[in-house]
C-alpha cells in the first residue's frame, strides 16, 4: 500500500513539473521585426545597411494579408555589426525568416556580405539577390508609395519581368554557388 501511495505522489510531481514548463522559449510576434527586404551599399570602408520590415501598426495593414513596410538604415562595418546596431536601437528582435530580397546598391555586390547572409540560420537560400547602379535611397523610395511590403513588391517585379528569363539564377544559394571562394 505504501509503495502505491509513493508511486502516485511521484507521478503527480512529474505530471505537475511537465505541465508547468509550458512554452518557456516561445516568442510573441509582437516582440519581433520581420525583415522582408534588405539593402547594402558600400560607402568607403563601411556599408549602409537598410532593413525593410513589416509595418503591422500602420493603417494600411490589412490583418496581416497585405502588410506595408517601413525601413531604417544603419552605417556599419558588416551585416553582423548592423544587427548589433539594430539591437541598440530597438528591443524587438530581427527575424529574417520572411526575407524576400537583398539589394546591393551602387553596382557593387560584396562577396563578404553574401557569405554572411548564406551563413545566417534564418535566411533562406531562395532569397533574391539583386544588384543596381542606383543608391539604396533611390531604390527604396518606392516603399512609401506601395500598399504591400517592399520585399513582396520586389519579388513580384522580378518574377514578372520580361528582362529576367530565369529568376532562380538570382537567388542567394545560386549566387553563392557560382562564387563560393570570393
Amino acid at each position: 500500500m505504501k509503495k502505491s501511495i509513493k508511486w502516485k505522489i511521484i507521478c503527480l510531481v512529474c505530471l505537475t513539473a511537465v505541465s508547468l514548463t509550458g512554452c518557456g522559449d516561445r516568442k510573441d510576434i509582437e516582440n519581433s521585426s520581420y525583415v522582408l527586404a534588405m539593402g547594402f551599399e558600400k560607402i568607403n570602408d563601411k556599408y549602409l545597411v537598410r532593413y525593410s520590415y513589416g509595418d503591422f501598426d500602420s493603417e494600411g495593414s490589412n490583418s496581416g494579408t497585405r502588410v506595408p513596410s517601413r525601413s531604417i538604415t544603419f552605417l556599419a562595418d558588416s551585416f553582423a555589426d548592423a544587427n548589433r546596431k539594430w539591437g541598440a536601437y530597438q528591443r524587438k528582435k530581427l527575424n529574417f525568416g520572411h526575407l524576400k530580397v537583398v539589394i546591393f546598391g551602387n553596382g557593387e555586390k560584396n562577396p563578404n556580405i553574401v557569405k554572411e547572409l548564406i551563413d545566417h540560420p534564418q535566411i533562406a537560400k531562395s532569397v533574391f539577390v539583386l544588384e543596381t547602379d542606383k543608391t539604396l535611397r533611390e531604390v527604396f523610395a518606392a516603399e512609401e508609395k506601395i500598399p504591400v511590403s517592399f520585399g513582396e513588391y520586389m519579388v513580384e517585379a522580378v518574377e514578372n519581368s520580361d528582362k529576367i528569363s530565369s529568376p532562380k539564377k538570382f537567388t542567394l544559394g545560386r549566387i553563392y554557388m557560382e562564387n563560393p571562394g570570393q
